[in-house]
């Protein structure tokens, strides 16, 4: 299969000149930028003014910093209703335990909680140990027995469950998360990574539970609010009654699913007996608003909250909306970028020789389509400073990351940086002074990405790629799940709550099938720093394992990142609250919507 040029593709993708041209000249005149400098981008974009009065009309703000912004508690004013938008549809059931797709995890995080949720709030440092804590949510407390092999949860009373039949708004209790658990043991999609670490449960008595392990887990804490991996608190009644939960969501959220019509609306109401307290928006509406120009033009027209163009438009959207918030969104640093080998034919591939993965990486200029994804120099000559992130196989979290570009992996640095020269020496010492073909896997949304790997390979002379386009469903079976290809598919993302998900799902023995046989030493790394309680020596045994696998290459990293932008109308405050769910961070009961917002309700 051939495809036009991603080069092509990007310049696609810009807007008209008369839009670009007034967007760079509202950036450069926007009011209250933030202080850029330095050449590390950890440390652009902080916040040089009064934190209070950073979230005003125009502002150019950055997500990181939201923790440092004043609490707004004080001055809240209820009612209203959140103009949000939906981007895609509802396309599995609503049972939280059989979510396979990001969306319906999403969807089932706006009603169901977890047990405990990341400590985060006005004034705390997310990466301070504070802010590295786990917060008590539907259990009261907890507490880790001195083996690490004991977790004990005391269930919190007055919980209630929304008021649709047939829980009618019940108390939560020890019953709800009995089910909850062996529903989870039997059908959950994310039961095999569980039941890998946790042995079994035992319910004591009316108010505790208590979760024995296989061994110790130094992250099942943090993942216990990843809904990769944590159950969600169903009531008995629906666990009893799978039809009925495939169907009504009814959870202990602040919010209460009140209309959802497949490709239309999803719309919630205010649970006014939510159990830290009421909340103060009334309701939240997200229409479906697939079309890129309809949404533009529902936000510019203020007809809903926020929008997220791409970085080529964002100049352009900010000239249009000058009135709004431009979010620099937060880079993930529990997620990284591979491109996963095939098991088909791996043995006598080329790509089974360590030399020739390095090369096909090294082939590879990510720092370029970074700088022109991410419209770089534009919003340099903007004033504005876009927040960048290397890739490597380890998520960009700076606890432990190893940075090549500074020789932190020690002569296996130069494994990641750009070098076709060398890339080609590696490929012909490896044996193939000729090249090579290798088949190249993706499905159509990937497609841009896809044609950055098979442009630049092809460029080399010295690897010929074969493209294959799959439908999204058999990608998933036969691509990720039972890796049955053979070459290479197109760079993917892995998220989770911790470095363990991807390490372990990706590069130990017992995870996905795998391609090119398994690492000794990276099943050890990999073990030690699941075992290690104490922060900074689990910190040295993930930094191990970085040094082994810029060895082996196992799997080739894929493209660099870089801060998204969203756009935002300056109506909703409070955004630096405890977040009670993983899909939606900036949530909060405690949100609330400024009176002068138009058509406040509705």
């Amino acid at each position: 299969m051939t495809a036009r040029s991603w080069q092509a593709s990007v310049a696609t993708k810009r807007v008209t000149r008369r839009w670009l041209l007034k967007g760079a000249a509202a950036g450069a005149g926007s009011a209250a930028i933030l202080a850029c400098g330095g050449s590390d981008s950890r440390s652009v974009g902080r916040i040089a003014i009064d934190p209070s009065g950073v979230r005003s009309a125009g502002a150019v703000i950055y997500a990181k910093d939201n923790w440092k912004l004043a609490d707004e508690t004080g001055n809240a004013v209820s009612g209203g209703i959140y103009p949000g938008r939906n981007t895609a549809d509802l396309s599995e059931s609503m049972d939280p335990f059989l979510a396979t797709q990001g969306r319906g995890d999403q969807f089932t995080d706006l009603g169901y909680e977890y047990l405990v949720i990341p400590n985060r709030g006005p004034g705390i440092d997310p990466a301070s140990p504070e802010g590295l804590e786990l917060r008590p949510h539907l259990a009261e407390s907890y507490e880790v027995s001195d083996d690490g092999l004991s977790y004990t949860f005391t269930l919190r009373r007055g919980v209630k469950y929304h008021r649709i039949p047939p829980v009618n708004g019940r108390e939560m209790n020890i019953e709800d998360w009995r089910t909850s658990y062996q529903r989870n043991n039997e059908i959950g999609s994310n039961r095999s990574s569980y039941q890998e670490v946790v042995d079994k449960a035992e319910f004591l008595d009316a108010r505790h539970m208590v979760i024995k392990m296989k061994e110790p887990y130094a992250p099942f804490l943090n993942r216990c609010w990843d809904y990769n991996f944590a159950w969600k608190a169903v009531p008995s009644e629906l666990n009893a009654n799978p039809e009925l939960l495939a169907r009504q969501m009814i959870g202990t959220g602040y919010r209460m699913m009140d209309v959802v019509q497949p490709s239309v609306t999803w719309e919630f109401k205010r649970w006014d007996e939510y159990w830290e307290g009421k909340p103060y928006i009334e309701r939240w509406h997200y229409p479906l608003i697939t079309e890129p120009a309809n949404a533009y033009a529902q936000f510019v027209s203020q007809k809903i909250i926020s929008l997220a163009p791409g970085a080529a438009s964002a100049l352009a959207l900010r000239g249009d909306a000058p009135g709004a918030l431009m979010l620099a969104v937060e880079i993930p640093i529990e997620t990284a970028i591979r491109a996963n080998f095939g098991k088909q034919d791996a043995a006598t591939s080329p790509w089974k020789d360590t030399r020739v993965r390095i090369g096909l990486h090294k082939l590879m200029d990510w720092d370029a389509w970074q700088s022109q994804e991410s419209n770089l120099a534009a919003f340099r000559a903007a004033g504005i400073e876009p927040e960048l992130a290397y890739t490597t196989h380890v998520p960009w979290d700076p606890t432990y990351f190893l940075d090549p570009r500074k020789n932190e992996l020690g002569d296996a640095s130069k494994n990641y940086l750009y070098d076709p020269g060398a890339a080609k020496q590696m490929i012909t010492a490896a044996g193939y002074p000729e090249g090579f073909e290798i088949d190249y896997w993706t499905r159509a949304s990937a497609a841009d990405l896809s044609q950055v790997h098979v442009d630049y390979w092809q460029k080399s002379g010295i690897v010929r790629p074969v493209r294959h386009s799959v439908s999204n469903q058999e990608y998933a079976d036969k691509i990720v799940n039972k890796v049955e290809f053979k070459g290479v598919q197109v760079p993917a993302s892995s998220s989770g709550t911790d470095v363990d998900y991807l390490l372990s799902l990706y590069y130990h023995s017992s995870g996905l099938p795998g391609s090119l046989g398994y690492d000794p030493e990276l099943d050890r790394s990999i073990e030690a720093q699941r075992r290690e309680r104490d922060p900074q020596k689990r910190a040295g045994h993930i930094k191990d394992f970085q040094r082994q696998v810029a060895k082996s290459f196992v799997h080739l990293p894929g493209n660099h990142r870089f801060s998204t932008w969203s756009f935002e109308w300056p109506w909703l405050h409070n955004v630096n609250q405890r977040p009670v769910n993983r899909a939606w961070p900036n949530d909060s009961f405690l949100n609330w919507l400024d009176p002068n917002m138009p058509n406040r309700d509705g």
